[in-house]
């Protein structure tokens, strides 16, 4: 026994050092004290809370406003992007959409001018996940397809797996059970691939509840159960309330009311550690339609929390707020396709101009060969005046956006300044086809003698 107890006595102190060890909190807890005054505090800030998200949602938020208040305090904006979107997280899951929405578009505005594509992928993403549990998940799809193509672009495996995984959350909301399993799957296979272990819970509660809806009633269990170890493994409250709903809504529709009841207790006292109010709601609904007309006192308790889990995701003026938001952002997103579209356009105006501007000298040099040749003299002076046109032609396109700009689209003045133009282009362009005309159509030659008579000879027209 003596022996037994001092086993047990070193077994305890192994796990204690080894969880200390493992446990990064104190260890950026004094990082953030060296650099409360610096650009590196605000990372150490947002990393302190993702660490205690799930256990301490609010000391959680309190450090991502102190990172986000540190950022601005130095202008570092990558600095705020991120911190808006830890807030945006954790607002998300403590059920307040309309202020997890503001913060994110906050965010996504501020990384798409500074151009972080990684940052962009990230808020993407999260951005789904609010509309997702906002009932609006085509509108989700959008974004999870959007942040797709970025993570495909930079090789993010992690965040791909993730993102693919949103996706077949979505589908299955949508009754889309095939394309459901079908990105799911490729979520998981990812996840398996580079071991990540942290967001595998996730994964495999969906799979659970495809499998669910599919029928397969065992196999959506060994689904749920793997994910409830991964997600105790991990302290990921939320996730185990997922899936301990999961199992409690299977075990209802197969009539087994006990166990529902046991895991939806669990579930609810899961939800209830991370401040999460959508599992909340699905926990305190279930136990609400179980205890219904056998004990009005549980029902009652359960209906009061499911009423007030729904009014902090869904009352109206947070609805208002999302919607706002989202039209905001539509807009938003329009007039950046406008000004790329008209960057584009301009591009391609000003490669075409440079390739007039080039070519001109070379049919120009070509005019010179030809004129050493024994090219018949009606084609150079054919090519002498339309040289000179493409010139003079060149120089009115290239003055006529500063015409526009200078009058402001005014026709009088518009007119008043073309005028001047053509005043100086016209009578130079006169003279250099008669220059051209001598130069290049009639050459003089030593060995021709001079005429006496010079016959005048008129210019082409303008």
């Amino acid at each position: 026994m003596i022996k037994l107890f001092i086993c047990s006595c070193f077994l305890i102190c192994v796990v204690l050092v080894s969880t200390a060890q493992d446990n990064p909190i104190p260890k950026l807890k004094l990082q953030i004290k060296r650099h409360q005054n610096d650009t590196a505090g605000i990372e150490l800030l947002r990393n302190l809370s993702l660490q205690i998200q799930s256990t301490h949602p609010d000391s959680a938020l309190m450090f991502a406003q102190q990172g986000l208040d540190l950022a601005k305090k130095f202008s570092f904006k990558k600095g705020e992007a991120d911190c808006m979107n830890r807030i945006g997280v954790l607002l998300w899951k403590n059920g307040k959409y309309d202020r997890a929405l503001l913060f994110l578009l906050g965010s996504l505005k501020i990384r798409e001018g500074i151009k972080d594509r990684l940052g962009i992928l990230k808020s993407l993403s999260d951005i789904g996940i609010v509309y997702s549990d906002q009932k609006d998940n085509l509108k989700a799809l959008s974004y999870h397809f959007k942040a797709k193509s970025v993570a495909e672009e930079l090789n993010e495996k992690r965040r791909l797996g993730i993102i693919l995984s949103n996706i077949g959350n979505c589908y299955i909301k949508l009754n889309k059970v095939d394309s459901a399993l079908s990105y799911e799957m490729q979520a998981y296979a990812i996840q398996q691939s580079i071991k990540d272990f942290s967001t595998l819970p996730n994964t495999l509660s969906i799979l659970g509840d495809i499998n669910f809806k599919m029928g397969h009633n065992a196999l959506a269990l060994d689904y749920y159960r793997v994910s409830v170890n991964l997600a105790t493994k991990n302290g990921d409250q939320s996730g185990l309330s997922d899936s301990y709903n999961g199992m409690a809504k299977l075990y209802k529709h197969l009539n087994l009311l006990d166990s529902c009841i046991f895991y939806a207790v669990k579930a609810l006292n899961a939800a209830d550690i991370s401040m999460y109010p959508e599992g909340i709601y699905d926990a305190s609904n279930l136990l609400t339609n179980i205890y219904k007309g056998s004990n009005e006192h549980l029902e009652l308790m359960y209906l009061k929390k499911a009423s007030a889990a729904k009014d902090t995701m869904f009352n109206s003026d947070k609805v208002k707020l999302v919607q706002k938001l989202s039209f905001d952002e539509a807009v938003r997103q329009e007039e950046i396709a406008a000004e790329k579209h008209l960057e584009e356009e301009t591009r391609i105006i000003n490669l075409q101009l440079i390739g007039i501007a080039i070519f001109i000298p070379f049919f120009f040099l070509s005019l010179l060969i030809l004129n050493k040749s024994r090219t018949h003299r009606k084609v150079i002076e054919f090519m002498g005046v339309l040289s000179l046109l493409l010139v003079f032609e060149f120089i009115a396109l290239f003055i006529h956006p500063l015409v526009m700009q200078i009058s402001n689209h005014l026709p009088l003045l518009e007119l008043g300044i073309l005028v001047i133009l053509a005043s100086i282009l016209v009578p130079l362009h006169h003279r250099m086809t008669i220059w051209m005309h001598e130069k290049l159509v009639h050459p003089s030659s030593p060995h021709q003698p001079k005429s006496k008579s010079t016959k005048q000879i008129k210019p082409w027209p303008t």
